[in-house]
């Protein structure tokens, strides 16, 4: 998100902060039918926040997560909340319940329909002009899975809705990249599940600010949660 409204440069603490996390306190419990992790990190901004995610794994293979950001004090808008992670590039078939077909955003989403959607990974990624933010799925995505040809895969599921993202590309190598042909050769599908993700704004397709109903403001807690299940054909 580069442009007039200098988004790239008001959210870079929260870029640094992402990547420079320290890990504060780690807890294991065995439940039996289930074990719940705890995981609580530091987040170095200019006044510190926290991040806590319980993960609730069951016997099931199934897990449970929740996702709490507790922001510090007089910190700039929040681009982002959510996790990343990453599958071998084989799992490149998408099918989602929520907006689509195309990539919808907090305020680019009223022509998305819901329904039951198709799409490969790679066709995610749009050509603007230069690599960026592109194959977003918001407005309510219910579940989304990501399988390879043979159907395995995982299951991603909303409590009760999520965002979620699929590329072949992770944010870091989109930002890096000033076109198309210089992206590196992928081997790898990066996932994003999030709660929210500000609005491309842009009305004027340069230095106009997104509107303050589709921006995170760090005065506040935010606390989101969804299921991970593994699908196979065995």
């Amino acid at each position: 998100m580069i442009g007039g409204s200098h988004v790239n440069e008001k959210s870079q603490e929260w870029r640094k902060a992402s990547l420079d996390r320290s890990l504060i306190n780690l807890d294991v419990k065995d439940h039996g039918s289930y074990a719940l992790v705890d995981v609580y990190y530091q987040l170095f901004t200019s006044s510190v926040s926290t991040a806590a995610i319980r993960y609730k794994v069951h016997a099931s293979h199934q897990i449970e997560v929740e996702h709490l950001l507790q922001p510090g004090n007089g910190l700039s808008d929040i681009p982002e909340i959510g996790m990343r992670f990453e599958l071998d590039q084989s799992f490149d078939l998408l099918t989602w319940f929520g907006k689509g077909p195309h990539e919808t955003y907090w305020d680019r989403q009223k022509s998305g329909k819901v329904a039951i959607h198709e799409g490969k990974v790679a066709d995610q990624l749009q050509p603007y002009l230069r690599p960026q933010e592109s194959g977003n799925k918001c407005g309510g995505v219910r579940w989304m899975e990501i399988t390879d040809k043979q159907g395995n895969g995982i299951k991603i599921s909303g409590d009760p809705t999520v965002e979620v993202n699929a590329l072949p590309f992770t944010p870091f190598e989109l930002e890096e990249a000033s076109h198309h042909y210089k992206l590196p050769k992928s081997d790898k599908v990066s996932v994003r599940i999030n709660g929210w993700q500000m609005g491309v704004g842009g009305d004027d397709s340069w230095g106009q600010p997104t509107h303050p109903e589709f921006r995170m403001f760090a005065n506040q807690n935010y606390s989101y949660r969804f299921t991970l299940e593994g699908l196979t054909t065995k």
